[in-house]
């Protein structure tokens, strides 16, 4: 196994059609958000229950609920792009979450396929940072991921 860069990488939207396992991640539609400089992290962190034992003085660490995270995704504003159009659209969607998908540049063979993750979330916002007049005009999207992640390893 080796390790890669993040260039190649890319993620995309989907609808809002449920999906639960690979087979129905598969066959949704997706657009590629354009221009992206940053994919943010995500995957699930278990949250942190504690019981402290009167008997030995000692707290004890359990595992609770699980969290995927906030993906928080950061893109060279581009008004033409139909991808960063869908995740503005979906930021105005309250209710119903959205497919996603990443795939990164890391096949194993030249022949290979990349790694890829489904997962499912919410738009959470769609900020505008136009910053100093160097900088290119950027816009963030976090997307709040609400389902397990579901992996697809690299051949």
């Amino acid at each position: 196994m080796s390790i890669n860069t993040a260039q190649g990488s890319t993620l995309s939207i989907g609808t809002t059609t449920s999906a639960e396992n690979l087979s129905q991640f598969l066959t949704d539609s997706y657009t590629e958000v354009g221009e992206i400089e940053d994919l943010g992290e995500f995957g699930d962190q278990s949250e942190q229950v504690t019981f402290s034992n009167l008997a030995n003085g000692r707290v004890q660490k359990l595992k609770g609920t699980r969290d995927a995270g906030v993906l928080t995704l950061v893109v060279g504003n581009a008004d033409s792009d139909t991808g960063q159009d869908a995740m503005i659209a979906a930021e105005l969607e309250d209710v119903l979450d959205y497919n996603f998908k990443v795939v990164l540049n890391d096949k194993l063979t030249i022949s290979g396929t990349p790694s890829e993750y489904y997962f499912r979330g919410k738009v959470m916002s769609k900020r505008l940072n136009v910053g100093s007049v160097n900088n290119v005009v950027r816009r963030q999207f976090d997307i709040g991921v609400n389902s397990a992640i579901i992996a697809v390893a690299a051949t």
